[in-house]
């Protein structure tokens, strides 16, 4: 049996409703008006108490295979070259973007000590599998060759992402595993299998703890729009990789997400090649943790948890 929803969880998903901020199911709603609640709920969460200070952040254009995109670059001290966390955002490849998450990265730059490097990739359904994929694997090659002269330290890089994001952060550190430069993961409550059907998945994928399956299929179908994806392509299912050879690798999952079948997967398999690694279960957390920094403590000792293990990992000789 799951564990109840955590209290202080259950009040933020209260004061979400009662700002009318809470989430439709873009699965019922589609895309343009689940966009517009996404706005509503990002604001609400973002910055309204004003903004994390850093000591610079500056955006950088990086011009990739299906053109130019935005990175934007966050630095917490006056520190150059810094180690650098490249961070995926969440949102099913449908939704979210760099100001979404902005004071996300803030508190993780902060939290690190070292630099975040936040990418705006390309969206469904204007761009679909594997624009994404693609635009990381740009960011991922920017800041080897070119990072160093925008205050980067190319050597020391770890990625970071929740949800669809955890599964870009993850395939783009297999892909760049044998350069040596990448020195940690920090994947949250990510994106690993290309299965709706797994135990959690029939356990608490109703609903009731937010994502269900019918949405989780939605999403799966408008990114890969048809396509006839195979379910161990390590692009859509990165578990399925050959992670032999990653650095260390921080898994966190809620153990109310039906999700959470995915990161266990994952973690058996990084066992399984040798990977060092951690499977960190909140009990009583539901999937989207992070975005709840501003208004719920135990989201922001999250943040700082991975932090913490992002600068000793980037940190270490």
């Amino acid at each position: 049996m799951p564990s109840p929803v955590d209290l202080g969880l259950q009040a933020v998903f209260d004061e979400l409703k009662e700002a009318g901020a809470n989430l439709p199911d873009p699965a019922e709603v589609g895309v343009e008006e689940g966009r517009a609640a996404r706005a509503r709920y990002y604001a609400y969460l973002n910055q309204p108490d004003g903004e994390l200070p850093v000591d610079e952040v500056r955006d950088v254009t990086i011009e990739g295979p299906h053109g130019a995109f935005r990175l934007r670059l966050y630095f917490p001290t006056g520190e150059r070259p810094a180690p650098v966390t490249v961070f995926l955002h969440g949102g099913g490849w449908w939704t979210g973007d760099v100001p979404a998450y902005d004071q996300i990265c803030r508190r993780l730059a902060v939290e690190s000590g070292c630099a975040v490097a936040s990418v705006e990739y390309r969206l469904w359904p204007e761009h679909r599998f594997p624009v994404p994929v693609d635009e990381t694997m740009a960011v991922a090659e920017w800041v080897l060759n070119q990072g160093a002269e925008h205050g980067l330290d190319p050597s020391r890089i770890g990625f970071c992402g929740d949800s669809a994001g955890a599964t870009l952060a993850l395939h783009a550190g297999v892909q760049l595993k044998h350069t040596g430069a990448v020195r940690v993961l920090a994947l949250v409550y990510g994106v690993y299998l290309l299965d709706v059907d797994t135990p959690s998945w029939r356990e608490i994928g109703d609903g009731t703890y937010g994502l269900t399956v019918a949405q989780m299929q939605w999403i799966w179908d408008g990114y890969l729009e048809g396509q006839n994806a195979d379910p161990t392509d390590p692009r859509i299912a990165p578990a399925h990789a050959d992670l032999a050879g990653l650095p260390y690798t921080w898994v966190m999952v809620g153990d109310l997400d039906p999700l959470i079948d995915d990161s266990r997967a994952l973690a058996a398999n990084l066992a399984a090649a040798g990977v060092p690694h951690q499977l960190k279960v909140e009990e009583g957390m539901t999937h989207f943790i992070w975005m709840w920094q501003r208004l719920y403590q135990r989201s922001r000792a999250s943040i700082a948890e991975a932090g913490a293990i992002l600068k000793r990992e980037l940190r270490r000789d």
